[in-house]
């Protein structure tokens, strides 16, 4: 009986990850006087393979799409991460860096998170598969003059055919428009 609770909530939580293989956070006070940075952390918990399955090693990529507060895309990238494995992308240095609309880059907007399956790893046509993990620092500014990190889980959320669609459209159309511009970097654990 244990057995087949243990393979039914697999399967359940296997169905509801298909629903959600999308994740949104916010980043904040990007500008701050102390030059405060935040991270944005990506697992990969393994669910394509292990780091001993040949030719991919279980990797999974996080295609990411950065956008302001006026909901324009301003950067988009695409970071493979083999299973068992941690991305860290600077927001200040790797997702914000190269801004499409020019510097100032902007204080503050939304990070989002599609896992690709590893034999597409293309954020400009993103094929979803279950599923990345990603956490982001934020910087807050709770007196004047006063810096606190606080960190939290991004969120789910249904990933819908439109969504996914404008997703990857708008990021071709930043790439393509940028000329360097729009591309973010992958930081530290991408393979």
């Amino acid at each position: 009986m244990k057995k087949l609770f243990v393979l039914t909530l697999v399967v359940l939580c296997s169905a509801m990850v298909m629903a959600q293989c999308y994740s949104v956070n916010y980043y904040s006070n990007r500008n701050n006087t102390a030059g405060a940075d935040q991270f944005v952390r990506v697992i990969n918990p393994g669910t394509q393979g292990t780091p001993l399955t040949p030719s991919t090693h279980g990797a999974i990529c996080a295609d990411v799409y950065v956008f302001d507060a006026n909901q324009e895309m301003v950067e988009c990238c695409h970071c493979p991460i083999t299973a068992n494995g941690l991305l860290e992308l600077s927001v200040l240095n790797d997702l914000t860096a190269k801004p499409l609309t020019g510097f100032p880059a902007p204080n503050s907007g939304a990070i989002k998170i599609v896992s690709d399956a590893y034999s597409n790893c293309n954020e400009t046509a993103p094929s979803p598969i279950p599923e990345l993990l990603a956490w982001g620092t934020h910087v807050q500014q709770p007196v004047s003059g006063a810096f606190v990190t606080t960190e939290e889980e991004f969120q789910g959320a249904p990933l819908t055919e439109d969504e996914l669609g404008f997703l990857g459209q708008a990021c071709s159309f930043v790439q393509y428009l940028g000329s360097g511009k729009g591309v973010c970097t992958c930081g530290n654990g991408s393979i």
